[in-house]
């Protein structure tokens, strides 16, 4: 029942197949015993008590010696996170602005396909949302600590609830750990950056795309011109409702490139 994928998943959450033999004596051990009710498992702690623990204490397992143990090696390891991040930024300062962008997203791509299973960063597309590619609670915890490790950031671990593809999850990492450099200058740059980020992942039909085109065109306007701007955004605007079809096309291979 647990061979292939199915094992894989729970030996990555901890809960590794137990060897034939043990199994087999433990079942022997339960049937002959008179207790009640009897659950035998080989748990890896240091991977299955932070992931079970994220949300809440457990009464059921908070007492276990082993339990306290690899909770408190997590938050050692949490603590010891920023020499990762020294290293980290040191190696971004050696790029040039264009590969520092690259090297976080791969960085974050990869963290995303281990966790996942896949054979490569391939499988995680930039602008894919986390959502569509397999992440549940105890899987987001692994990619958390993955890249506060790498990073010296204390990420959340809603991170893939948070930001909503890899591209978007890197800007975020880049300007965490390149503060002065950061893509959010201004509350203004920042929400642009979040509108980027929706963007990116939202699927509108021909007729929500051109409203945006308009309502953006209409804002570039005003950015750029004042009323004389405005204007002109207006007559854009009564130009695409009063289009046909072909003149929406040809609006957007002509006038949005």
């Amino acid at each position: 029942m647990a061979a292939g994928d199915g094992g894989d998943q729970l030996a990555r959450r901890g809960l590794p197949a137990m060897a034939p033999g043990l199994a087999m004596a433990a079942l022997q051990g339960a049937v002959a015993g008179d207790d009640g009710v009897v659950t035998v498992a080989d748990v890896d702690w240091e991977r299955f008590a932070p992931a079970f623990t994220i949300g809440r204490p457990s009464p059921l397992l908070g007492d276990l010696p082993e339990v306290v143990s690899a909770l408190e090696q997590a938050r050692t390891a949490e603590e010891s996170h920023a020499e990762g991040g020294s290293r980290l930024k040191e190696r971004l300062l050696a790029l040039a602005p264009g590969e520092r962008e690259r090297a976080v997203l791969d960085l974050v791509r990869g963290h995303a396909a281990a966790v996942l299973g896949f054979s490569g960063m391939e499988g995680v597309e930039s602008d894919r949302a986390f959502k569509e590619l397999g992440f549940d609670s105890l899987t987001a915890v692994e990619f958390r600590n993955r890249l506060n490790a790498d990073t010296g950031l204390r990420l959340p671990t809603t991170l893939v609830f948070d930001y909503p593809n890899a591209r978007a999850l890197a800007e975020h990492v880049r300007a965490g750990v390149l503060p002065d450099e950061g893509t959010s200058a201004t509350p203004l740059i920042a929400d642009l950056e979040k509108l980027e980020a929706s963007l990116s992942t939202a699927e509108p039909d021909n007729a929500e795309r051109m409203a945006i085109a308009s309502r953006l065109q209409m804002l570039l306007a005003k950015l750029n011109g004042g009323e004389g701007g405005a204007t002109e955004a207006e007559s854009i605007t009564q130009r695409l409702d009063e289009a046909s079809d072909d003149d929406l096309f040809d609006f957007i291979e002509n006038e949005l490139s």
